[in-house]
This record gives C-alpha cells, structure tokens and sequence, in this order.
C-alpha cells in the first residue's frame, strides 16, 4: 500500500486549499491596512486644514505687505511649537514667511499644485516628495483674503511618517489576528483532503490488481458520497470484467468479418506477419490464392513488395500508414493506396495489423487530365496574348515603321485576337455542355435546317482552300430534341475540321439520314487522315495530330471535344474511321424525336 502522504493527489488537493485559504486571509489584510491608511491620511488632512485657517487669521494683515523679520519669527515659533510645518505666500507665488526655511532661499510657490488648487477651489491638497525634509509630505493650502480679494495662501505640511508607522502596527496586528486562524484552517485541511485521498488510493490499488489479473479483489469502503458509490461500482465492475473482455474479443472477430465482406481489399496478418485474411477484392488486386496463403507471410504470397512494408512498419511504428503503389497490368496500370492499421489484443499490445487496396486509378487519371487541362490552357492562352504583346510593342517603339509594315503587324494581331476570341468562345461553349442539362435548352428541332445552315457558312472557306463541299440531305424532316445553339456548334466544328485538313482538289461530303430510330450525321473529307494510334485521343481538350498545322489554321484544339460533349449531351454516340493519306469520317447518331420516321431516307444535294 502507498503511504498517505507520499500521494501526489493529496498534496494537489491540499494546495489547492492551501492557496485559497492563505489569499482570502492575504486580501483581507491589504483591504484592513489601506482602510487604515485611508483613516490616517484622513486625520492628517484634518488637523492640516485646522491649522492653516487658524495661521490665516494671523497671516492675513501681512500678506499685503513687505516681508517683515518680526512676523517671520512668529511664524517659525508657531511651528516649533505645534510640529506643524507653515508657509505664508503671497499672491505672486513669493514665499513671505516659512516655519522651518529661510523665505529668501525658496523658490516662487504660485505652480505648486496645492496653492494652484486654492487659488480656484478654495482649498487645495497634494502629496509628493519633499526635498526640503527628504521624506513624503501632505500639504494643504487655504486662500487668505483681504478686504473681499485675495490677497495670498497659508499653506501648512506635515510629513507621512506618522501613516507608516501606523500602517506597520496594523500589519502587525493583522498578521498576528490571522495567523492562529490560518494555521487551524490548513490543519482542517490536511484532514480533509487525507478523508478524500485515502479511499481513492484503496481504489487505485484495487483497480491496478485487477488489471493484472487479480479479479477476486474487493473493496471495502463504505461511504455514502460518492467515492463509496464510486466503489460499490468498481467492486462491480471487477465481477464483470472476465465478460467484457470475452466480449471485445468477440467484437474484434466481427469487425474481421465485416472487413472481410468490403468492397475494397483487405489483408489481414498477425505479429508475425502471417496471413490471416484476405477478402475475394484483395485476392483479385494482388493476384493470390486467399485459402493457399492463409499462414504464410505476406511477402511470400504477394510480390507486390509495398504491402508487405506497409504492414510491417504500421506495427513497428503502431501507427496508421498510408501510402501508394502502382501496379502494372495487361490494359493499364493501377494505382492502389494502402492504408495499413495496426491492431491490438485485449491486452492492448501488437497483435498483428490489416490493410485496406483501395483502387484510385480512375482518381489519378482525373486529376492528371485536370494538370493536363490546366497546363494545356495556359499555354493555349499564353502564346496568342504574347505574339499580340511583341507585336503592339514593336510598333509602339518603331515609330517610323513603315505603311506596309504597320498594315502586316495589324493583320497579325487581328489574326491572333481572332484565334484567342475563338479559344475563349469554345472554352465556354465546353463550359456550359459540360454544366449538365441545366446549360442546354432542349427543343424539337429539324436537323437539316442546321446542317444546311452550317454548309452555307463554310462553302467560302472551302472555296478559298480549293475544296469541294457536298451536302447530302434528305426529303423528310429531321426531328430530334436538341439545343440549336449546341448542335449547330458539333456540325460547324466537324465541317470546318474536315475542310482545313483536305489539301485543294480534295472534297467534303456531308449526309444527314435516319437509321433505326436515330439521326445519322456523317462528315468525310479526303484529307490527310489520322493514326490508329491517334484517333483514341483526338476528342481530348487541346490534342492535335499536327500541332503545327493546326495553329497555323486558327485552331484552338477544342472543336473535336465539344463535339464529343455535345453529343454525349443529347444521347447519342460519335465514331471515327481514318487512315492516313485517304482522309477520315466522322459519324454522329443521336436519337429521332418520337414521332419522327425512323426509317432510312434518301438523301438530297443542295
């Protein structure tokens, strides 16, 4: 048993008391020795006040007067005689006549703050540290009046060590009142907080026997506050502890069962790092046999390295790892972050740690095509802006750059400022397909009214690059539920698309029909073609087969992906054939409004 007064509670406790006990008597001791003080102050002030009115009377045929020796004597006898300091003054601040200084040595008296007060209040007080006696000092001053005017001040002193030694008696006596009170206080104290700490100390002890084992321990404190309520309920608690831990071993073994039956992968091993479970997920991610790796160490069963690392240093460091590991396959690489935990026994200790495969492949791949996106942009942005920066600039400093010249450098920077107008423009257009339904407004619309609209428009361009344009329409309406805007955009982008990458001589043919409930949009072009290898990524944001040759045309490297976004939008598909040197066909399929002719119609020249 640990001795009483070797318990660290005790004595906090006991402090704590302590100090409350010893500040209460410390306050009231400071509240008794300032009222004292105040007392003092206030007596002296009193007696002051008494004796300057009583010297007026007496000052009061001289003040007007020169300083005369015999009433200087008078006054220096009243002092000696009272132990009262005077000082007459006149109304110039001159010193007349003074009980313990010589008046033609002291110094004008009219900005002393007790005669400055006199002078408007009536009377005036101050106390400060005087230099004449060394030593603190009350003064009091009065106005002395002659016939109804102001003639001069009577001002009296006396120095403050009366209220010292007046306030060292008090404190004497304070400290002697309170020491016999204090001293019982803190041995009551002592006694309460051992009443306190013993049963707590039974109690410690108790609970420190059971936890290593010792179960048929009791305590026998009876007491009804609640330290003996607290110990009926630990006397209670030990008969039921063999119960509880029978329980959380329970409990443990289902939470391995609910591990188990995740979705995500989970390998569970114990202190030696031996397999003790891996759910059907964590079998397919690593590539194991779950019944033939039960008992062998994980880095047996798996060579998938980084699992087994996770697992070890989760119960080395006993604490949660989590860390990311790619492992390569036949289509493409996964990427599985492990989260490694590690897990206890009922005796608190390492008993062995779990991990838990989640695949974040599709994560990554997202937030590389946003850097993608991001790094792409800027760049897009960035090389327009900077030709129309050293363009105005050069012309900003050539001030003698001739017609043709100029003429040259604004054509340039109307090209660039169209480009980046179009790369603005088509960013927004993505921005509102991809805001979902709520950026589209869906309408029944005829089809060939837009392709034939979109064919007009680009005839020019196509004339100009010497390539011919062939629209193929049919006889009957085209019907679908579509944003006009949106797919006047995907036929204008497909259009325009084919007629830039067919070198002159070369054609452009577009069809509209219907095929088994569903519009079919087709562009084919005799252009340069495109890879196989190229045309999975041709609808992403900013890709190009030719880099070169697209910017040189103005493109911005979004017509293809708003056509992809545009299409998704309403439903439908969009494929692409290719091969290079013998151009390539687009085909887009969104589905007829119902209602609509779902057979197959000829098609018309415009």
């Amino acid at each position: 048993m640990k001795p009483i007064f070797r318990s660290r509670f005790l004595w906090e406790l006991y402090a704590g008391y302590a100090a409350v006990i010893i500040a209460t008597a410390m306050v009231v001791g400071v509240v008794l020795v300032r009222d004292a003080e105040h007392g003092v102050l206030e007596h002296i002030r009193d007696g002051l006040q008494r004796d300057a009115v009583l010297v007026r009377d007496i000052a009061a045929p001289y003040v007007a007067l020169p300083p005369d020796s015999s009433f200087e004597q008078r006054i220096r006898a009243l002092g000696a005689r009272t132990g009262t300091r005077y000082t007459v003054i006149a109304l110039d601040g001159t010193v007349l006549a003074d009980s313990n200084e010589d008046p033609k040595t002291m110094d004008n008296h009219r900005d002393r703050p007790e005669i400055m007060a006199a002078a408007n209040n009536g009377m005036g007080t101050s106390t400060r540290f005087s230099r004449t006696v060394s030593a603190p000092s009350m003064y009091l001053a009065i106005p002395v009046m002659k016939d109804g005017v102001l003639a001069g001040f009577v001002r009296t002193s006396s120095t403050l060590e009366a209220i010292r030694q007046r306030s060292d008696a008090v404190r004497r006596g304070i400290a002697l009142a309170l020491v016999l009170p204090v001293a019982a206080a803190l041995g009551l104290g002592l006694l309460v907080a051992r009443s306190f700490t013993r049963p707590l100390l039974d109690m410690t002890e108790t609970a420190r026997a059971v936890a290593a084992g010792d179960h048929a321990r009791r305590l026998h404190i009876h007491r009804g506050d609640e330290i003996g309520v607290l110990a009926d309920a630990l006397n209670t608690m030990t008969g039921q502890l063999r119960a509880q831990i029978d329980t959380m071993a329970t409990d443990r073994n289902k939470t391995l069962a609910i591990l188990a039956g995740m979705v995500e992968g989970v390998v569970a091993v114990d202190r030696e790092e031996r397999v003790v479970h891996a759910n059907a997920a964590a079998q397919a991610i690593l590539g194991i046999d779950g019944r033939a790796s039960l008992g062998r160490r994980v880095w047996e069963v798996t060579r998938v390295v980084e699992v087994s690392e996770a697992l070890g240093e989760a119960m080395r460091q006993n604490r949660v790892r989590v860390s990311e590991v790619r492992i390569p396959t036949a289509q493409k690489d996964q990427v599985i972050q492990l989260t490694a935990t590690p897990l206890r026994n009922a005796g608190d200790a390492i008993d062995g740690a779990v991990v838990v495969l989640h695949d974040v492949s599709e994560l990554r791949q997202l937030e590389a095509v946003r850097r993608d996106f991001v790094a792409n942009i800027s760049h897009e942005l960035k090389t327009p802006l900077t030709a129309i920066r050293g363009l105005v600039e050069t012309m900003i400093d050539d001030r003698a750059m001739d017609a043709e010249t100029r003429e040259r450098f604004i054509a340039k920077i109307g090209d660039q400022s169209t480009r980046l107008s179009n790369l603005v423009s088509d960013l927004l257009t993505l921005s509102r397909l991809e805001s979902g339904a709520s950026g589209l407004r869906f309408e029944a619309m005829d089809l060939r009214e837009t392709v034939a609209e979109s064919c007009r428009t680009q005839i020019h361009a196509a004339e100009t690059r010497k390539v011919t344009l062939t629209p193929g329409l049919p006889g009957a309406p085209v019907t679908i539920d579509g944003d006009v805007e949106a797919m006047r955009e995907l036929v204008d982008n497909l259009v325009s698309n084919a007629i830039k990458y067919t070198p002159p001589g070369g054609r452009v043919d577009v069809k509209l029909a219907t095929e088994n409930g569903s519009a079919v949009l087709e562009v084919a072009d005799t252009g340069i073609g495109i890879p196989p290898e190229e045309q999975s990524r041709v609808f992403e944001r900013f890709y190009r087969v030719d880099k070169a040759r697209s910017r040189q045309m103005g493109g911005t490297g979004l017509g293809l992906s708003i056509v992809k976004h545009v299409a998704l939008a309403h439903g439908g598909t969009i494929s692409l054939k290719s091969a290079p040197g013998r151009g390539s066909t687009f085909r887009v399929q969104v589905g007829l409004k119902p209602g609509n002719s779902s057979r197959r119609e000829g098609t018309r020249s415009e």
